[in-house]
C-alpha cells in the first residue's frame, strides 16, 4: 500500500512538472507580441501614388506623372496582413491590398497614353487599379528575449489595370503585371514586453519582369497578448520592364503612413 501511494504521488508530481514545463515552452517568450499562433493585421494606409506611367500601344506614348498629368488624388486603402506561427522561429506570412485611383484633368499639351491621344485642352478621365498579392515564409536566424532578426522569402505579384476616356475616345490597355520572388530581412526590438519597433525590407530585380522593393517600419504597442495597435510607414516600389524599344517604362510607387489593429489567437 505504501509503495502504491508513493507511486501515485510521484506520478502526480511528474504530470504537474511536465504541464508546467510545457506551458513554459509555449509561453517562454516574455514579449506579448510573440505569443500568438495566428496573427491578422488590418491597416488603414495612406497610399500616396508617386509614379511615372508610360503605357504605349502601337506607337510611342507620353510619359505622364500620375498626380500632375492624370489628377490622381492621395488615397487611403485597406492593407491586409496575416501570419501563422509553426514554431518559435518559423512563420508563414502573406499580404494583399487593392487600391483604385480616379482622376480628371485638362492637359495643357497632347497626351498619348495607352493608345489614346487626348488633344490639349480636352478633358481626360483616368482610372488606375493597383493590386498586390504576397505570400511566403519568415525564419528567425536570431531569436532572443529582446527581439529577433529574420530572413524572408516570398512570392509576389503586382497588377496595374488602367483605363482612359476623353473626347478622342475611350481605351482600356492590356493590364500589366510583375511576378517575382522577393527576399529580404526583418528585425524587431522590444523596448518593453509590450512595446516593439520593427523594420523590414524585401526586393528583387529580374530583367524579364522588372523590379519590386518594399520597405516597412512600424512601432507596435501590445495592449494584451491578443490585441495590439501599430503605427508605421510603408514604401512599395514597382517598376515594369520597358514597353518600348526606347527603354521607357512604367514606375508605380505607393508610399505613406498607416495605422493598424492586430489580433492574435
Amino acid at each position: 500500500m505504501y509503495l502504491v501511494r508513493n507511486s501515485l504521488v510521484a506520478a502526480a508530481l511528474w504530470l504537474t512538472t511536465a504541464g508546467t514545463l510545457s506551458a513554459q515552452t509555449v509561453r517562454g517568450n516574455p514579449n506579448l507580441g510573440e505569443i500568438g499562433r495566428v496573427e491578422f493585421e488590418l491597416r488603414r494606409w495612406r497610399s500616396d501614388l508617386v509614379s511615372e506611367l508610360r503605357l504605349s500601344d502601337s506607337g510611342a506614348g507620353t510619359t505622364v506623372d500620375a498626380t500632375e498629368d492624370l489628377g490622381f488624388p492621395a488615397e487611403r486603402t485597406w492593407d491586409y496582413h496575416f501570419m501563422i506561427r509553426f514554431s518559435p522561429r518559423l512563420k508563414a506570412r502573406g499580404n494583399w491590398f487593392k487600391v483604385v485611383h480616379d482622376g480628371q484633368t485638362t492637359p495643357a499639351n497632347e497626351l498619348c497614353i495607352g493608345g489614346l491621344c487626348t488633344p490639349a485642352g480636352s478633358e481626360l478621365a483616368s482610372r488606375l487599379e493597383l493590386e498586390m498579392v504576397r505570400a511566403g515564409v519568415e525564419f528567425d536566424v536570431f531569436h532572443g528575449n529582446y527581439g529577433f532578426v529574420a530572413v524572408i522569402g516570398e512570392y509576389a505579384r503586382f497588377d496595374i489595370r488602367p483605363s482612359f476616356d476623353s473626347s478622342a475616345g475611350s481605351v482600356t490597355p492590356v493590364p500589366e503585371q510583375i511576378q517575382l520572388p522577393l527576399f529580404g530581412v526583418k528585425g524587431r526590438v522590444y523596448l518593453t514586453p509590450a512595446l516593439a519597433v520593427s523594420v523590414e525590407g524585401v526586393g528583387m530585380k529580374r530583367q524579364s519582369e522588372g523590379v519590386m522593393t518594399d520597405f516597412d517600419a512600424s512601432a507596435t504597442y501590445n495592449m494584451v497578448k491578443n490585441l495590439a495597435v501599430s503605427y508605421g510607414y510603408r514604401n512599395s516600389y514597382n517598376r515594369f520592364t520597358p514597353l518600348e524599344t526606347t527603354g521607357d517604362r512604367a514606375t508605380v510607387r505607393l508610399r505613406g503612413q498607416y495605422f493598424s489593429v492586430i489580433v492574435r489567437f
